[in-house]
């Protein structure tokens, strides 16, 4: 009998050719394809990102105030196992006079939307559904945070998973903005 007349062997190459699909599609989805691209010669400042009602908004329309940008994704592990600390953080960051833009990776608001919902979050929405103010920022990775001066000038990153309830991060806002986080 030949190979391709088993029925194990056909329903054991299925597996595996659709294990190296998968895994192809889950690699580009997390964005580990822009660590091969070169730097980005984009201003992230003037990049373009939506807010829930698809107006255009820049870092740029933030200007002013010391700023935290999150980008994340509801497809990406780490970002959505850290969300609820990140949560807490924006309430106390916000509290003491910053801004915090939680800007999604996702394709659409609907899953967006509903991962709110599902873990009562109140972010407001907004997208980068092209990537670009990633790259900009020449993230390879997500989650990615920027830390942002009220002049518009990158003070720091994050790169990965953090522990946003973290002594560590009230830390990083003292120092990079002055700002203390008190506890609710």
């Amino acid at each position: 009998m030949s190979f391709w007349k088993k029925k194990d062997n056909l329903i054991i190459t299925a597996l595996v050719v659709l294990f190296f699909a998968g895994l192809t599609v889950w690699l580009d989805l997390c964005c580990v394809n822009a660590a091969f691209y070169s730097s980005s010669t984009l201003n992230p400042s003037q990049v373009p990102f939506i807010d829930k009602d698809e107006k255009a908004l820049t870092l740029n329309s933030f200007q002013g105030k010391p700023l935290v940008v999150n980008m994340w994704a509801t497809w990406c592990p780490s970002c959505v196992k850290k969300m609820a600390s990140f949560h807490r953080f924006t309430e106390k960051f916000e509290a003491a006079g910053g801004v915090v833009l939680n800007i999604s990776q996702d394709r659409s608001a609907g899953s967006v939307r509903a991962y709110y919902a599902r873990s009562s979050f109140h972010f407001p929405l907004y997208l980068d559904t092209t990537g670009q103010l990633l790259d900009a920022f020449n993230g390879t990775g997500l989650p990615t945070t920027i830390f942002i001066d009220s002049s518009g000038q990158e003070v720091g990153r994050i790169r990965g998973g953090f522990d946003w309830d973290s002594p560590e991060a009230a830390a990083l806002v003292q120092k990079y903005f002055g700002l203390t986080l008190t506890n609710k």
